[in-house]
């Protein structure tokens, strides 16, 4: 399965998310996580450093090398990265002439395809060529929304995106469900999870994922939290998450 996590707004926890539940699908399954976000923080969030001559997503995506001699394992078991760097934002650009450009993930995933139980895409914040590359090839989509009061605002352009790659480039895609993140027991946090329910449906809204510092703390030690502290209330929303996978 193909997941994409997706939201155009930065800051959503996108890449923790990615991290969390890829760490989490490593113990039982072949992982691959793709950092398709020139900030590359998926990649140093998995506590590797692009080197000078390293092949990256920007080699991958322009065609220049394929998709496995860019992949690097992590030192988490079973979990495999294609990293990222800043050279990535001027691949997007490089591949905005070229036929097809909508499809090049697509085309140099398919060579890996059998070596992975589970693929997850973190997407750049943005509705650009990446990210539409990403849903694509995405099975479903996975949506962070931090619970804030201008989280909401910009959905309605991402729907709008998922559909239209939906009608003309992808018909498989769905909306594996929205995941509420940064979670405060506040009113407005409570009002944001109400409106989710309404727009998407209760069964679509993941349990919320609380605000706390373990995550970055776990993020600065290269590590899914689920490693790196062992508190239920964190780890739970992913595991839902993967529940509804297997559905």
């Amino acid at each position: 399965m193909i997941i994409a996590l997706c939201n155009q707004k930065g800051g959503v926890s996108k890449t923790t998310s990615t991290i969390c539940l890829g760490g989490l699908l490593a113990e039982s399954a072949k992982v691959l996580l793709i950092d398709l976000d020139p900030q590359g923080n998926l990649t140093t969030g998995l506590g590797i450093e692009v080197e000078d001559d390293q092949l990256t997503a920007y080699e991958v995506i322009t065609e220049q090398c394929s998709t496995a001699a860019a992949i690097a394992p992590t030192k988490i078991k079973n979990l495999d990265l294609l990293p990222a760097d800043i050279s990535l934002a001027k691949g997007e650009t490089e591949i905005l002439g070229k036929v097809g450009n909508f499809c090049l993930l697509k085309e140099q995933l398919e060579t890996v395809f059998d070596q992975y139980d589970h693929i997850l895409i973190d997407c750049p914040p943005s509705l650009g060529l990446l990210t539409i590359n990403a849903l694509t090839v995405a099975d479903q989509v996975l949506v962070p929304v931090q619970c804030q009061f201008f989280a909401l605002k910009g959905l309605a352009a991402l729907l709008e995106t998922i559909e239209s790659v939906k009608k003309r480039l992808n018909p498989n895609i769905d909306i594996l469900g929205v995941l509420p993140t940064m979670f405060e027991q506040t009113v407005m946090a409570r009002d944001v999870i109400t409106s989710l329910e309404k727009r998407f449906g209760k069964s679509l809204v993941f349990p919320a994922v609380p605000k706390s510092v373990r995550f970055a703390e776990s993020n600065l030690a290269g590590e899914p939290i689920h490693l790196y502290v062992n508190e239920h209330k964190l780890i739970y929303p992913y595991k839902s998450i993967i529940k509804a996978m297997e559905a």
